[in-house]
This record gives structure tokens, sequence and C-alpha cells, in this order.
């Protein structure tokens, strides 16, 4: 029966020692090289298309407005962000025509002044998303290999909180209550 063992991290040609290594790697985690089949991580690239608006002054919008089809979210700079569209459709950037208008719909039908605002900046980026939508934290089957992957749309909100309680596990040991959920295991005999 062959055991794998963590030795450390093959970058560039060098290899850097360790004893824990963490996939955190986003969208791209299972695509990590060196990783055995068995623990690649289930996470796949969920589009999103955003973009930004020139507001006619820096108090138009104050606040985050939220309604089902999209956020808006102020800026300092004076832009006013559109997000987000949810698409599977792998690692294709592709801005679209239909992608931007569902976006504008949204914000015109929450504040109908967003009709004569420029458009100034249009993007699409990836969201890692498991098989439940759920982030993989914690150890794996392998001992001294550790996920930190799949926070689909949150997150950049849930990155504190996932620093600090992937710390304590790497450090101590030991699984924070918290991280048991999202036991990356959980996929193991799917």
């Amino acid at each position: 029966m062959l055991t794998l063992v963590i030795t450390g991290v093959l970058a560039a040609g060098e290899c850097w020692p360790a004893a824990a290594v963490l996939v955190a790697a986003g969208s791209w985690s299972g695509m990590v090289g060196g990783l055995p089949r068995a623990e690649r991580p289930p996470v796949r690239p969920v589009k999103g298309q955003m973009l930004a608006l020139g507001a006619p002054d820096a108090d138009y919008v104050r606040h985050v407005v939220r309604t089902p089809d999209v956020y808006i979210v102020p800026k300092s700079d004076g832009r006013i962000v559109l997000g987000a569209t949810v698409e599977e459709m792998g690692f294709n950037r592709d801005l679209t025509a239909g992608g931007v208008y569902e976006l504008l719909k949204g914000a015109w039908e929450a504040m109908p002044g967003v009709y004569d605002m420029p458009i100034v900046e249009l993007w699409s980026g990836f969201r890692p998303g498991s098989r439940d939508d759920s982030p993989l934290l914690g150890a794996t089957g392998v001992p001294g290999l550790y996920m930190a992957c799949g926070h689909y749309r949150n997150g950049i909100l849930m990155t504190p909180g996932t620093a600090v309680h992937m710390a304590t596990l790497l450090v101590d040991g030991t699984t924070p209550e918290v991280l048991k959920p999202y036991d990356p295991r959980r996929f193991a005999s799917a």
C-alpha cells in the first residue's frame, strides 16, 4: 500500500520544504499539480460579469443596494459597481451583451437614474464553487495536506475568519468546531 507524505511544495523548479501544505488557489484549486486524484478539491469556476458606472455625484448612492437580481455598490472613487452574474461557463472570461443587459436592467429597476450614467468599466471573474457551494476547509485524507477553497460567492467576506481558523488548525493541529461542517472529506465517498 502506497502512503503519501507531504514534504513540501515544488514551484518553478524549486522545492520548498514544509510539514504542511495549504491549497488555497480559488477556482484553480482543483488544478494544483501533484495532488492525488482523490484529494483534488471538487472546485469549479463560476463566472461573474460586473460593470462600473460613473455616478453624477459622489453622494448619488451612499450604501449598498441589494435586489434579487443585482447588487449596487458605491465606491469612494465615484464609481457605482453593478454585480454580478452567476454563470456556469468554465473559465470563459467573455463579457456578453446578455450578461451586461441583465445587470443594467436589474440596476435600472432598482434605481432608474442609472439609465443616463456612463459605463466606465466591464470585467469578469471566477468564484470558486464546490459541489454544494460551501467552502472546503480543513485537513484532507493525506497527512499534512489542507484545503481552504470553494468559498463561492462569499469568499471576500469569509477571508478573515478562514485565515484565523485555518491558522489555528495548522499551528495547533486541532480543528476548530466552526470548520467541521466544511470538512473537505465530505465528498470522499461521492
